[in-house]
């Protein structure tokens, strides 16, 4: 018998079953007993709850084959551990279509030859299930201390599956996502390749997942062939798993030490101080197997404010290495200034590395974390994508420009690749006085507007990005047609009739963009 569970097959030790016969359902005699209720009607529905062992003398039963078919049927579909009987006055035998039903469903029915009291039965079992529990919740306090005791000890992930083991003698999977699983004890490989291809949901696993900064980091699995998980068992892969997240936290914090341990290399790095050499000397350290692939660079700048927390910032540094550890990037982390740079590398290709950053920020953008982000104020970049780790200070420069514009303007993308007519216009903005080209095109449209507080600038910019439309135009700006009308007649005579024709349009659409990329933002 089982410490912390009690089983249909024990339930037939106790004094008071010596002459009781198992008549029916013998393959489910390992189903757990949780309590033990006297029932003698046919409506059970209100009074039980699952796992129960139900007693009857079949009172309520002998008059009716189909009451008795109905009975058994709503007992089976409540998930009790078995059904005893009374053979007397009521019922001297099992009907045939019962015991086929029983057997079918692999549900215990046992039956007493002799008369035996019901109230002693059940104060027997209730007094060893509450000991049971007793001993269950003092045994789990006691794993609970292990745990923390030997997490100041240092211990690695190993150890605690191996403690686990110990206590359960079950077992155990640890998958982290991107890792191979490590089973313990360990199997030969056919097996282990089996349960690998069998889904988490089936009924001889019991998962817990393990999340991390709110990303579905790694699981903590139990397998039974038999499928029959005790409530100690699962206990004890909850504890587990906190502890295994807890660990799996500090190596984050680990990681985060060393970052701050390795700011000069990495700063030299994005700065072009470093040979091909030396770049690759520096990532073996940490990662033996490397071999060539693509990178970027990631930037996140936070929020310029007295307000600015600083375990904000450690929780974002924590969660972004989580999120890009998950989608297969190797993470550097470098801090300056207001920036916090992750030196981003990945096995794939250029190209597949860029459709995977898409993926990961197109995820990112629909989190809460992000959207909490943004109201406090925090902007990310991604810069070029490139082949070589020798350019990634590259990738680093077309970080910053990517979030000097999205600082200036609305851009529906954080990507250096999605921005080339901005980026274009900043290049020109360090050659030459874009702000006088401007003034040459759109300033009687801007003095205009200053004078008499209009909004032929917007209203230029709206007609532009509708193609002409007069209906979409009056729409987007809320105006009636009339308004627009009257608008349009002021703009031809500030800019021309033939403003929307060929270069002229052209002209006027990288005017208002460049406008809007280096005018000061109030």
């Amino acid at each position: 018998m089982s410490q912390f569970k009690l089983q249909v097959k024990d339930v037939l030790e106790n004094t008071y079953f010596q002459s009781a016969e198992v008549v029916a359902g013998e393959d489910g005699l390992l189903r757990i007993v949780k309590w033990a209720h006297v029932i003698e009607i046919i409506q059970v529905d209100n009074f039980l709850a699952g796992d129960e062992l139900v007693l009857t003398t079949g009172i309520s039963l002998q008059h009716s084959i189909e009451n008795f078919i109905f009975f058994v049927e709503s007992l089976i579909e409540k998930n009790c551990a078995a059904l005893c009987i009374e053979y007397g006055t009521s019922i001297q035998t099992i009907p045939e279509v019962i015991v086929a039903l029983a057997n079918r469903h692999s549900f215990p029915i046992i039956v007493f030859h002799d008369t035996v009291p019901f109230v002693r039965i059940t104060q027997d079992l209730h007094s060893q299930i509450m000991n049971q529990q007793y001993l269950m919740i003092s045994t789990l306090e006691s794993y609970s201390q292990a745990l923390n005791k030997n997490a100041l000890l240092g211990q690695n992930a190993e150890d605690v599956l191996q403690n686990m083991y110990h206590e359960l003698k079950t077992q155990i999977v640890f998958s982290i996502k991107g890792r191979e699983p490590i089973f313990f004890p360990n199997m030969p490989h056919t097996k282990r390749q089996q349960l690998v291809t069998l889904k988490t949901s089936a009924p001889v696993f019991k998962n817990e997942p393990i999340f991390i900064f709110d990303q579905h980091y790694a699981d903590l699995t139990l397998y039974r062939e038999d499928g029959l998980f005790s409530e100690f068992e699962l206990l004890i892969l909850d504890r587990t798993a906190t502890a295994l997240a807890q660990l799996l936290m500090r190596e984050f914090y680990i990681e985060e030490k060393r970052d701050i341990e390795d700011a000069s290399i990495l700063g030299d790095w994005i700065d072009q101080k470093l040979s091909k050499e030396e770049i690759y000397k520096f990532i073996v350290t940490y990662h033996s197997n490397y071999k060539l692939s693509s990178g970027a660079v990631f930037m996140l700048a936070t929020p310029n404010v007295v307000s600015k927390v600083q375990e904000d910032i450690v929780y974002s540094k924590l969660y972004y290495r989580n999120l890009f550890e998950q989608n297969g990037f190797i993470p550097f982390l470098y801090e300056r200034k207001s920036y916090v740079i992750f030196i981003l590398l990945h096995k794939k290709d250029s190209k597949s590395s860029r459709e995977l950053l898409n993926t990961l920020v197109s995820s990112l953008q629909k989190t809460d974390f992000y959207k909490k982000q943004l109201v406090q104020g925090y902007q990310v970049a991604i810069g070029k994508v490139v082949a070589d780790v020798e350019e990634i200070p590259k990738s680093y420069q077309t970080a910053l420009e990517t979030l000097y514009i999205c600082s200036k303007v609305q851009t529906t993308s954080y990507f250096y690749d999605d921005l080339h007519l901005y980026h274009l216009i900043y290049k020109l903005q360090m050659q030459v006085n874009l702000q006088e080209v401007i003034q040459d095109y759109l300033q009687p449209v801007i003095e205009y507007d200053k004078k008499y507080n209009s909004k032929l600038l917007e209203t230029l910019q709206v007609y532009l990005q509708t193609n002409g439309s007069k209906q979409q135009t009056a729409n987007q700006l809320f105006i009636v047609r009339q308004t627009l009308y009257h608008r349009l007649k002021k703009l031809e005579s500030l800019l021309g009739k033939n403003f929307m024709k060929g270069h002229n349009r052209i002209t006027l659409e990288f005017m208002l963009l460049a406008n809007s990329l280096i005018e000061d933002k109030n």
